[in-house]
């Protein structure tokens, strides 16, 4: 197994072409998500592994090298899941393609049995909730720039610093090439949407609300308050969930993504 340097992940894309319906590997080729990217040849790689340091993982290529296998399932079992644990991941979600990797999946981590789980793929079709309206008359919608980043007083600050940091090499790199919006009441931000991967102009979404504010409709505003971003400058939004993942499909369809393309991962529960 080799490790393949960030400078050189392009070499790794024509491996990854039938998961490129995921943006992380846009993203982490183009260099704005921090990743590990390993591969059975140096040479002439056939097989390839990507982690986004968080809880996505790819698989591509050959299914048969057993060798590249084996020195995967050791990475995973002696760094990959043991780093996940220690920044409390709750679970690796994997990737593949193609078909074939099925039987290689259960064994890359001993112990721990893969699940499959639907996941779905949403198209874009128009902005359909207009956010100002429905802003509650204590809140403001900001965007994520850097005086609000450095304000240290709004509660649940490190929290969003820790979103960015976590799908971005630097908050200076996601100030560049990303955005985001958050709702705030008071001294207190409670809900955020922001990019959390990008390639060109085409860039996904992740957002969180704040416990003890939930189940109020502020992540629907702050997913569009993005969304009109994206259009208002031509760009592309993308948004993957777990099929289970019911706040986010609704969520996702309110404010104006359609006709979802579903696909299957496997989970390791950590």
């Amino acid at each position: 197994m080799h490790e393949v340097r960030r400078r050189d992940y392009e070499r790794v894309l024509e491996l990854f072409q039938d998961l490129r319906y995921n943006l992380v590997v846009e993203s982490v080729i183009a260099g704005h998500t921090p990743a590990r990217v390993c591969i059975d040849d140096a040479a002439a790689p056939r097989a390839a592994w990507m982690w986004n340091r968080m809880g996505t993982m790819l698989l591509a290529g050959r299914p048969d090298n057993h060798v590249f296998n084996r020195a995967l399932s050791v990475l995973l079992r002696e760094h990959v899941v043991p780093d996940a644990r220690r920044r409390q991941i709750p679970a690796l979600t994997l990737h593949v393609s193609p078909d074939g990797w099925e039987e290689s999946v259960d064994l890359l981590l001993p112990g721990v049995a893969p699940k499959k789980v639907w996941r779905r793929l949403y198209q874009f079709d128009h902005l359909s909730v207009d956010w100002r309206g429905r802003l509650p008359s204590e809140a403001v919608m900001r965007c994520l720039d850097r005086p609000l980043l450095q304000n240290e007083r709004l509660r649940n600050h490190e929290s969003i610093l820790g979103w960015i940091l976590s799908f971005w090499h630097t908050v200076d790199d996601f100030l560049e090439k990303g955005f985001g919006f958050c709702l705030v009441q008071g001294e207190a931000i409670v809900s955020w949407c922001l990019t959390v991967y990008a390639s060109g102009d085409d860039y996904e979404l992740g957002l969180a609300t704040a416990p003890g504010h939930r189940n109020r409709g502020y992540a629907t505003l702050v997913a569009a308050a993005c969304v009109e971003h994206s259009v208002e400058h031509g760009f592309t939004p993308h948004w993957h969930c777990d099929e289970e993942n019911l706040p986010s499909v609704r969520v996702a369809e309110k404010v104006g993504f359609s006709d979802p393309t579903r696909y299957q991962v496997y989970t390791f529960p950590l």
